[in-house]
């Protein structure tokens, strides 16, 4: 696989990864909200959060990934930890 298609892949599964672990729902101070509200309490855009929610994902900056996971009360080692284990295990 060219490497810009494995950084696509990458990019496309931490998107999903992200979707399915802190979107569904939606969730601020332990109540489901809306996007847009999820979007305010992260410091992020909707349209950031709806462009992690496209199938095809995106390229998706490590400081967004720390808003969020700082956001769902987590940080970055952890994230990647469980995400790398998703990976291998996948």
């Amino acid at each position: 696989m060219a490497k810009n298609a494995l950084i696509d892949e990458l990019n496309k599964n931490l998107c999903l990864f992200i979707k399915n672990k802190y979107f569904d729902p939606f969730k601020v101070d332990g109540h489901v909200v809306s996007q847009n509200k999820y979007a305010e309490a992260c410091g992020l855009s909707s349209s950031t959060i709806s462009k992690i929610n496209k199938a095809e994902g995106y390229d998706i900056p490590v400081s967004t990934i720390y808003l969020i996971t700082e956001h769902e009360g987590g940080d970055l080692e952890s994230f990647f930890i469980e995400f790398n284990s998703i990976q291998s295990n996948g």
